[in-house]
């Protein structure tokens, strides 16, 4: 855990530095450069911002800014003015559930709580967003576990919470934040596989 965590401080301090010597701004690593801060701001553990974000918009180990997931189809853009123009064009054509950003923030359940869908494509935004909210969940809920089933899906679909819980468990194991557990393992074994032990 602290391997990965220390990787990706030393990705954010190399992106940051090459930037500012090239004189233009970076969007390579933004995600996981504002996870490190809002972990550290909201004290949300940075393992599980991280894990949550992998299996939001991770695409072939990567995070995405300009990522969204338009009524359950990844949409994956180059740059900021293409991720809008494709936002635009899904709610002319009537889109309602779009995912935004770093952590996949919906605008339809949270976009109220941003000055403009553009502040939901702003990694900070997006990021700090996504820390408070999982915090306000562990808050409610009591563990981190509970809180990333929520951050997911609403409090009556046990079936999508627990599929979400263990693609998050998942990731953040294949990041090297954990390893499984017995109660994990048991809990995200299939149904058929558990009946037969």
């Amino acid at each position: 855990m602290a391997s990965l965590a220390a990787s990706l401080i030393a990705v954010a301090a190399t992106s940051i530095c090459e930037a500012h010597a090239e004189g233009r701004p970076t969007s390579s690593n933004i995600c996981e450069r504002e996870m490190i801060r809002a972990s550290n701001e909201n004290a949300v553990p940075l393992a599980v911002l991280y894990a949550v974000a992998l299996t939001e918009t991770g695409q072939k180990g990567a995070l995405n800014a300009f990522a969204m997931n338009v009524e359950g189809r990844a949409v994956f853009s180059a740059d900021f003015r293409e991720a809008m123009m494709r936002f635009l064009a899904a709610k002319r054509s009537g889109a309602v559930l779009i995912d935004i950003g770093c952590m996949q923030v919906n605008h339809h359940y949270h976009g109220a709580r941003f000055a403009s869908v553009e502040a939901m494509f702003d990694p900070r935004a997006n990021v700090d967003y996504a820390a408070r909210f999982l915090k306000d969940l562990h808050k409610r809920e009591g563990t981190w576990t509970s809180a990333v089933a929520r951050y997911h899906a609403g409090p009556k679909n046990a079936p999508a919470q627990k599929s979400y819980v263990c693609a998050v468990i998942a990731n953040m194991i294949a990041s090297g934040f954990g390893a499984w557990t017995d109660a994990s393992r048991d809990f995200c074994r299939p149904r058929r596989e558990a009946a037969s032990r």
